[in-house]
């Protein structure tokens, strides 16, 4: 027997357990961790691709507007107050059309008339030309199509190709070309023995001029249009003029007939929307119409924003 408590034997250290646990070789086939806070990577805005076909047409089409600025310049320096003008009323804008009849676009036989007059009277061209009098005779349809009927881009398409053979096709069976479609319409034509007649051309030129004269006179008295915040008007001359609500009104321009807006100059339409985006006034035939489109766009949005602000402006007074 012992006369006290028998000692622990003391444990000895594991050799292995004090070894430090090598880190698991990371798994290449197992997804990696995701990080407690991942920070978003921002994405890169991506610009418009602009393929270089585009780039072209745009080119293309600034030149050809440049050059049309330079062309009808004059004309719009000197038309420009009886069609599209701006004022400030109250400081608020107001904006004023002018409309004009289906006839103003007889002014193209009217000036090929009194061109070949002229040109005639100078010697430039030997009397009764019978490329002149068909050059009359295609103006004079060309004219006659625009105002009978809307022509749209597919419709212009087609009659300017229909021009272009014809014109072509006579030259190529003028040359000794043998195109037996056309051969039989082509001597038809030829047996008429077209002349230009400047004495008939000049009477009906002025006849035209006197047409066009009275036509800018009556869009001046009857075809003026003004557009304010709180309403379209319809100004006519001795006659009560007609007014429309503003209110919950979208403007915006049209190009309707293809046609009319080469005749007219950029000539197309003002039309006004309702909420359900239904036509309730249509200004038609305002002339250079394409030329002030960013005139019209930039007053048509200060027109929005204010007629905006003042509808805000009147629900608060409501609310008071």
């Amino acid at each position: 027997m012992s006369d006290g408590p028998n000692p622990q034997p003391e444990a000895k250290p594991d050799p292995a357990a004090s070894q430090p646990t090598p880190a698991p070789h990371p798994d290449p086939a197992a997804p990696a961790p995701t990080p407690k806070n991942p920070t978003p990577a921002t994405p890169k805005p991506a610009g418009p691709k602009v393929s270089k076909t585009h780039e072209e047409e745009s080119a293309v089409t600034r030149v050809l507007g440049a050059i049309l600025h330079v062309l009808v310049f004059p004309l719009k320096l000197v038309f420009k107050p009886l069609i599209f003008r701006v004022t400030h009323e109250r400081g608020h804008p107001k904006v004023f059309f002018t409309s004009f009849s289906s006839l103003i676009y007889l002014w193209p036989i009217m000036a090929v008339g009194f061109l070949g007059c002229a040109m005639e009277s100078f010697e430039w061209v030997k009397a009764g030309s019978a490329t002149f009098g068909w050059l009359w005779i295609t103006t004079v349809l060309v004219v006659l199509i625009t105002v009978a009927a809307d022509i749209d881009r597919n419709k212009a398409i087609v009659l300017a190709l229909f021009i272009l053979v014809f014109w072509f096709g006579g030259i190529l069976l003028q040359d000794k070309k043998d195109i037996q479609i056309l051969s039989g319409i082509y001597n038809f034509f030829a047996r008429q023995d077209v002349k230009f007649d400047a004495g008939t051309a000049m009477v009906i030129s002025v006849f035209i001029a006197i047409i066009e004269f009275g036509v800018i006179v009556m869009a001046w008295l009857n075809g003026r249009y003004e557009i304010t915040t709180r309403e379209i008007t319809h100004r006519i001359v001795g006659r009560t003029s007609d007014s429309l609500p503003r209110a919950a009104k979208r403007i915006k321009q049209e190009c309707r007939d293809m046609a009319e807006a080469v005749i007219g100059l950029g000539a197309g339409d003002v039309i006004v929307l309702d909420t359900q985006m239904n036509v309730v006034l249509r200004i038609p035939n305002v002339p250079f119409l394409w030329f002030f489109r960013r005139d019209i766009d930039e007053v048509l949005e200060v027109l929005a924003t204010t007629e905006a602000e003042d509808i805000a402006a009147a629900i608060e007074e409501e609310d008071m």
